[in-house]
C-alpha cells in the first residue's frame, strides 16, 4: 500500500509542476534584447547572410546612397566577416558607433581586411546599418595608393628620359645600369646636357 501512496504523491506532484510552469510560460512576458544585442545580432546576421544586406541598411536613406551603399556587397557570393575590435558600447540614443574588424572576399580578386568603424542608427525601435562605409578603402590606403603611382610613374618617366639622351649622346654603355638607380641621376643629367 505504501507504494501506491507514493506512486499517487508522485504524480501529484508532477502535475503541479507541470501546472506551475505551465502557468509561468503563459504568463511571461516576451523578452526584448537590449539595443547592443540588436546591434551585435544585426553584425552578425550581415556576416552570415541570414539577411540580405538591403534588409539591414537604413531604409530611409535617398534612393541614390542607398544604391551606393548596396553595390559594396552586389558581389553574388562573397565571405564577410565583421568583428567588433572592443565589443558593443553601451548605446545611448538613435545611433551608435561600434569599431570593428570585417574581412571581405567577393571571390573575382576583390577583398578586403581592415579596421573600420560602423555606424548605426534607430528607426522605429529597430537597428540598422546607417551606411556601408566600413566596407570602402580607407584615407590612408588612399593616400598610400596615389603616393605609390605617383613616385612609380615618376621614376618610370625618369629612367625613359635618361634613356632616350643618353643614346642620343651614346653614352648608353654603363650609365644603362646606373639610370635605374635614383643617386646617379644627378651626375646623368649632367653628362646629357
Amino acid at each position: 500500500m505504501s507504494t501506491l501512496q507514493q506512486k499517487r504523491k508522485t504524480i501529484k506532484l508532477m502535475a503541479v509542476l507541470g501546472l506551475l510552469v505551465a502557468t509561468m510560460s503563459l504568463s511571461a512576458q516576451p523578452s526584448t534584447l537590449s539595443d547592443a544585442d540588436q546591434i551585435s545580432s544585426l553584425m552578425a546576421a550581415l556576416s552570415n547572410q541570414s539577411k540580405t544586406p538591403g534588409d539591414v541598411l537604413d531604409p530611409s536613406l535617398n534612393p541614390s546612397d542607398r544604391d551606393k551603399n548596396l553595390h559594396r556587397l552586389s558581389a553574388p557570393h562573397y565571405e564577410l566577416t565583421i568583428v567588433p575590435t572592443q565589443g558593443v558600447p553601451p548605446v545611448t540614443g538613435d545611433s551608435a558607433s561600434v569599431p570593428i574588424r570585417v574581412h571581405f572576399d567577393s571571390k573575382d580578386g576583390n577583398s578586403l581586411d581592415t579596421n573600420a568603424t560602423a555606424q548605426f542608427v534607430k528607426r522605429n525601435g529597430r537597428w540598422y546599418f546607417s551606411n556601408f562605409n566600413f566596407m570602402g578603402w580607407p584615407i590612408f590606403l588612399t593616400v598610400v595608393l596615389v603616393a605609390c603611382l605617383l613616385v612609380g610613374t615618376g621614376y618610370a618617366a625618369t629612367v625613359l628620359m635618361l634613356r632616350s639622351r643618353l643614346g642620343k649622346r651614346g653614352r648608353l654603355g654603363v650609365n644603362g645600369v646606373k639610370m635605374l638607380i635614383p643617386v646617379f641621376w644627378p651626375t646623368l643629367f649632367r653628362q646629357t646636357r
